[in-house]
């Protein structure tokens, strides 16, 4: 009788070990627990990030390549200087200096906000120099064009916005061989051009929404 009952335990406890081995989870399981992605299979801001496209050198705001332009005055018959007349109260601030090659100019382009009408003087000049500090500015290319936009002013301490892309670039053109943002002194802003060929009929003018003041050298033929 104790061996019997013996025997129905042993048999009674091997049925449940049994079962619990048939409930435990083990590799071979169909649904297994997700894990995290890691920091290597989530694209990083380097591989998703976009190039700038060469037509916007310069530029600080990528997109605006002033394409849309209808209707340039024509270009003079020779390159003498040319003025604009201000209006408004004095409130530009330089925000963005870009340039890309078009069909027969380069065009190099200065956006300011703020309010008022801006005015400017552009003409050649055998040697460039910063306006305020006297330094000469030594750019590539056979002589200099400087425009002075008039109306503008240098930003308040602390005040956001101001142009803070690169003092000196190349873009890609056939005339404009760099490029000089000398910055903002006494009301006027100054940027400076080297241009391969001296001489190079240029024109100047305004738009607005947003205000922008338009500089296109033609390109010469050899």
């Amino acid at each position: 009788m104790t061996r019997t009952r013996h025997l129905l335990t042993l048999a009674a406890a091997g049925a449940a070990l049994a079962l619990l081995g048939g409930c435990t989870s083990g590799p071979g399981d169909d649904d297994p627990t997700p894990t995290a992605t890691t920091a290597e299979e989530t694209p990083s801001a380097t591989e998703t990030a976009t190039e700038p496209s060469p037509s916007e050198t310069g530029s600080t705001a990528p997109g605006h390549t002033d394409d849309d332009i209808d209707d340039p005055p024509p270009f003079p018959a020779d390159a003498s200087e040319d003025t604009g007349e201000p209006a408004g109260e004095p409130d530009l601030l330089l925000a963005d200096v870009r340039a890309a090659e078009h069909d027969g100019f380069d065009r190099v382009v200065l956006e300011f906000i703020g309010t008022g009408t801006p005015g400017w003087t552009a003409a050649y000049t055998d040697q460039a120099v910063e306006d305020g500090s006297g330094n000469p500015i030594d750019l590539e290319g056979d002589t200099d064009l400087q425009i002075f936009v008039t109306n503008t002013r240098y930003p308040n301490e602390g005040e956001a916005g101001y142009y803070d892309g690169p003092r000196q670039f190349e873009p890609e053109g056939e005339e404009v061989e760099e490029v000089h943002v000398a910055g903002t002194f006494e009301g006027q802003t100054q940027v400076v051009l080297g241009v391969d060929t001296a001489g190079a009929p240029f024109r100047v003018f305004a738009l607005t929404d947003p205000v922008r003041v338009v500089l296109d050298v033609q390109h010469v033929d050899d």
